[in-house]
């Protein structure tokens, strides 16, 4: 795939297409099967951590495909690495609260659809452990990186997504995935102000049985030690 205009070759058509590869399988995968398999087949409701669950992993995908679009380029792998770091934390924390096997809510009556033994909580961990390896097998595998990187910062590829057959499908899977997450979305949380519950309804498309509410806005004490830090309580003096 040559181009008279820009130094192009194989190193570079590998490379983008690893990350046109690494965005497709991101959002059609796990998101595309939390979205359209387990919301719209089996009425499986994103609680409010799983909706920012799920927007980590749409934002890494999305990042994925702007470096196909645009290049490589040291603020697109900054944010990835941070969207990653952000979607382990918070797997990791919803996992504590309603894991299997170490989650104290969690005593088989919900919280989540069980993959393989596990409840979905538990693999948020595992696709972004997942994210991790892969973006470290692309830089491995990839020739010429810091060249690569090099030309992208400088905008000697341009536009690079036209040219990429990989990257035209990976974009367009993300908007039909897109378009389905925004109907559940609006379904099983409703439009803006109201968020997310904790304690979702099933997803229903009869509009009786949506619930909508606003209960989280009211949640404005910060406490970063959680339960390590309790409130004393108001003893008699």
């Amino acid at each position: 795939m040559e181009n008279k205009n820009i130094p192009w070759g194989k190193d570079e058509t590998w490379f983008f297409n690893l990350f046109a590869i690494a965005a497709l399988a991101l959002v059609a995968l796990p998101v595309g099967i939390a979205c359209v398999i387990l919301g719209f087949g089996f009425g499986d409701s994103p609680c409010i951590m799983c909706w920012q669950e799920r927007f980590c992993m749409v934002a890494i995908s999305f990042m994925a495909l702007m470096i196909v679009r645009y290049g490589f380029k040291v603020k697109y792998l900054a944010i990835l690495l941070f969207l990653t770091c952000l979607g382990l934390y918070d797997g990791f924390t919803h996992y504590s609260l309603d894991g299997t096997y170490g989650g104290y809510l969690d005593i088989r009556q919900g919280f989540g659809l069980i993959i393989l033994g596990a409840h979905t909580q538990f693999w948020v961990v595992v696709v972004h452990f997942f994210v991790f390896l892969f973006l470290g097998l692309i830089l491995l595998l990839g020739k010429n990186v810091g060249s690569i990187m090099q030309k992208s910062e400088s905008g000697a590829y341009g536009k690079v997504l036209p040219s990429f057959l990989l990257g035209k499908i990976a974009t367009i899977v993300f908007v039909v995935i897109m378009a389905f997450n925004l109907v559940q979305a609006f379904v099983t949380a409703g439009p803006p102000p109201y968020l997310a519950s904790a304690t979702p309804s099933r997803m229903d498309i009869h509009p009786s049985k949506w619930f909508w509410e606003l209960d989280h806005w009211k949640e404005t004490e910060i406490d970063y030690r959680a339960d390590w830090n309790p409130e004393l309580p108001d003893l008699p003096r």
